[in-house]
């Protein structure tokens, strides 16, 4: 007799997915007040001309990696070019305002004479 292999042959499973495949957990960046400790440090080594790496020094001072101190670098630099702009814009726009303020009294004044 010949065996006949059935359609019901289980399939083998697959593999787990390997450790280059999952993401990886992001660190979770410090809280705000070391965040801005980090800046301050930051800038205070730019301005005495430490010649150092400085993701090196702050990773060294504030034990952790120099990935971290990269992106409170950046975070923190975005943060001020963000209120900078709103501060730009609040100030353009006041201006703006003021100047239609002194046309309109102008305006009344020319109504009047």
């Amino acid at each position: 007799m010949k065996h006949v292999p059935s359609n019901d042959t289980e399939q083998p499973s697959r593999k787990p997915a390997s450790a280059a495949t999952t993401p990886r957990r992001a660190r979770r960046l410090p809280l705000p007040a070391v965040r801005r400790q980090m800046w301050e440090q930051a800038c205070e080594l730019i301005a005495a001309g430490d010649a150092r790496e400085i993701s090196a020094v702050l990773a060294n001072r504030f034990r952790t990696s120099e990935r971290v101190v990269d992106a409170v670098l950046v975070v923190e630099g975005i943060r001020h070019q963000r209120e900078a702009a709103a501060l730009r814009n609040g100030l353009v726009n006041t201006l703006a305002i003021a100047q239609e303020a002194i046309a309109a009294v102008d305006e009344e004044l020319s109504e009047v004479a």
